[in-house]
């Protein structure tokens, strides 16, 4: 009886023997980085390993990850350096099966900038540090909490990096802040001076004339020369003064005092100002319209939506949500506008609370309307998640990655940009980069005149055109039209004057002598005082 109860025992222990798992790992391992975890003997089902504290209670901890291809897998250690570490692995997220003791060893960086810039420049960072995943360089207050900043960029973009600076003059700080805890690993002052500018507009212009306004400034993304009311807010014409010197516009159409002010493009400061007449027109303004027989700004072109799914999209409008509004419109769109195996792409962001995230929900591929409408379905609006419009822009670029010809992105958004991004220099960046793309937004439900202003500034540094919606028949209409054949009026000295695309309202010029230029072709138009005349393409 002995002998047999021998032989179990010895039985259970060979068994538990060979089913017994060890784990492998380096001993010492850089605070944020991944490294590789082995593991010898069978695997049960649901097994994952963790990194914790010794004296972090029973279970897994954070930081973990699954065995999907055993036997090794990658785990990412703490930003948090320590040397009382240990590898925990787990059934069912709680049962321990092995541990191994590991130690996490310190990170450091460095910054180099200059010590002064002009505000709302460019400013070139160089860095060292351990450049893991979600590290950031960011231009913060100083004093301020590690997740707040000015302006952010990721070290793995390049080396140096750049940061745009505030345009209110101070002191800032730039730090290297890694990508779990938000830890500071270094920071550097950095003084932020201030900027000068200076307009000079005519004493007087006719109404509807062409208006030229000299200018003296700073020049930065997003910088715009405004002509309004005294006494007003809403501006009656604009320029660039990225255009060129003069600035050129099309001189308001009603007789009365004006100011002209050159303001800049991240917060709309009015860095100058100079009194501007207009008297009324000797000859009645004529008026051209724009006319094409097809979608030919949609043939062959890429086209990647970028749709807000933030927490103000939970907004209603109406007896439904302004997200289900978009979604809704957005499937009509891909179903009945964009033709079928068109190349598109979409990217969705604030999908996540508190978060900055941007996602590319689809990748660029020939439109399927059916797999895009399941797509667009599941897409949920979250309170609390942000708007990164400056990061979403930027990923353009990467998204539509070997596109040959043009590239048509629409922006749908009902609110400004809330990871302090630059979306301005995001688009300026996008324009400069040799690729054939046009940049159009699409205000949704927006009531702020100075919001609707800067959204319009941004579609026009982009090539393309911003549309209001309030309704989710302005929504379809501003999406149809985001897609329509683009132009450009340029008058006898070869200046654009304005642009659009075919099917928007009858642009108001001075009489004279205009060319009417779209997708390579052009047409030469006479415009009379009082009458409409017609381009069509």
């Amino acid at each position: 009886m002995r002998s047999v109860y021998s032989l179990i025992l010895s039985l259970i222990f060979c068994l538990s023997t060979a089913t017994a798992q060890t784990l492998e790992a380096p001993a010492r391992v850089e605070a944020g980085g991944s490294f590789e975890v082995t593991v010898s003997g069978a695997l049960p089902g649901n097994t994952v390993v963790s990194i914790v504290k010794k004296s972090h209670k029973p279970g897994r901890g954070p930081l973990y990850a699954y065995f999907h291809k055993p036997p090794t897998t990658k785990l990412r250690a703490p930003d948090e350096p320590d040397e009382d570490y240990e590898l925990r692995l787990l059934e069912n997220h709680r049962t321990l099966l092995a541990t191994r003791p590991i130690a996490v060893d310190g990170v450091s960086a460095t910054l180099d900038a200059p010590d002064t810039v002009g505000a709302g420049s460019a400013v070139a960072v160089s860095w060292t540090g351990p450049n893991n995943r979600g590290d950031t360089i960011r231009l913060a207050e100083v004093g301020a909490a590690p997740t707040k900043h000015l302006a952010r960029t990721y070290p793995g973009n390049a080396n140096p990096v750049k940061l745009v600076a505030p345009d209110k003059p101070g002191e800032y700080e730039i730090r290297y802040i890694t990508g779990q805890a938000s830890t500071i690993l270094v920071a550097r002052r950095i003084s932020v001076g201030g900027t000068s500018a200076s307009v000079e507009p005519p004493a007087e212009v006719e109404a509807g004339a062409l208006l030229e306004i000299a200018w003296e400034g700073p020049n930065n993304p997003g910088d715009v020369i405004n002509v309004v009311p005294v006494g007003g807010s809403k501006r009656q014409a604009w320029g660039y003064p990225g255009n060129g010197n003069p600035a050129t516009m099309t001189a308001p159409l009603k007789a009365g005092q004006y100011e002209a002010r050159y303001q800049t493009g991240q917060s709309r400061a009015v860095l100058a100002r100079a009194p501007l007449k207009v008297v009324p027109a000797q000859q009645s303004p004529g008026r051209l319209a724009v006319t094409s027989a097809a979608k030919g700004g949609l043939a062959g072109a890429a086209v990647e939506i970028i749709l807000d799914a933030s927490g103000s999209m939970l907004q209603r409008m109406g007896a439904e949500r302004r997200i289900e509004v978009a979604k809704r419109t957005l499937s009509e769109l891909t179903a009945d506008v964009i033709p079928g195996g068109a190349p598109f792409a979409l990217r969705v962001f604030g999908k996540e609370v508190g978060s900055c995230q941007t996602d590319l929900e689809i990748a660029l591929s020939p439109l399927n309307a059916s797999a895009v409408a399941a797509k667009i379905g599941a897409i949920e609006a979250k309170n609390n998640a942000k708007t990164p419009i400056a990061d979403s822009l930027a990923n353009v670029a990467s998204d539509l990655r070997g596109v040959k010809g043009e590239r048509v992105v629409i922006l749908i958004t009902d609110g400004e940009e809330t990871c302090d991004g630059n979306p301005a220099k995001a688009v300026a960046a996008l324009r400069a980069g040799g690729a054939d793309v046009r940049v159009n937004i699409v205000g949704f439900a927006i009531d702020d005149q100075a919001l609707a202003e800067t959204f319009a500034d941004w579609a026009d540094l982009g090539g393309g055109t911003y549309f209001s919606a309030n309704d989710a028949a302005a929504l379809r209409a501003a999406l149809t039209g985001a897609l329509e054949r683009p132009f450009e009026i340029v008058d006898s000295a070869g200046r654009i004057v304005a642009r659009g695309v075919a099917g928007d309202d009858p642009v108001t010029l001075p009489p004279g002598a205009y060319t009417v230029k779209s997708g390579g072709a052009s047409r030469k138009v006479q415009v009379e005082a009082g009458k409409t005349a017609t381009a069509a393409f």
